[in-house]
């Protein structure tokens, strides 16, 4: 069977319990499964396919699958909680040299917090931060939980990015 763009999309809503289902046998979380169902449904819904699809069942599982692995490996390069914790507090015994070191590995932190987009910088610092819980953070600024997530991932990502280029 041929699926073009709206046949697959119908398949997709039709069939999304099942869909759901096999992702979460298959990654092991159910918020994971959810998260790239709703990738791979704004993935099809914003791009036209370049050959029809004989397997539409099979296309959307590893779509999916494909963009959990993306997902996981852009999860790898965010630092830690303790990582930040570690860039924030200060160790009491700790010799003047590392001190120094990460004086200087804060204010490349800061630096690159400088240059993310405001409302980014403001969802990572509240988050990481202050731990202003996400929900709290989507109803204070009025944007959905996705869309906190979302920013606080690729605040991450810059930030963890920018480190990688300052210990080079």
């Amino acid at each position: 069977m041929s699926e073009m763009p709206s046949e697959l999309l119908r398949f997709f809503v039709d069939r999304y319990d099942m869909l759901k289902r096999k992702l979460v046998h298959r990654l092991g979380s159910t918020e994971m499964a959810e998260d790239v169902l709703h990738d791979t449904y704004v993935k099809l819904s914003t791009r036209a396919l370049g050959a029809p699809v004989k397997s539409p069942q099979s296309f959307l599982l590893r779509t999916a699958v494909n963009l959990a692995i993306d997902r996981i490996r852009a999860d790898r390069q965010l630092l830690s909680m303790e990582d930040v914790d570690a860039l924030l507090l200060p160790d009491k015994g700790a010799n003047p040299a590392d001190a120094a070191a990460a004086r200087i590995e804060l204010e490349a932190v800061a630096h690159a917090m400088d240059r993310l987009p405001p409302l980014r910088r403001q969802l990572l610092f509240a988050s990481r931060v202050e731990g202003t819980p996400q929900k709290e953070l989507a109803q204070r600024y009025n944007i959905s939980l996705r869309r906190v997530e979302r920013e606080i991932h690729l605040a991450h990502a810059f930030c963890a990015e920018q480190m990688q280029i300052n210990r080079k």
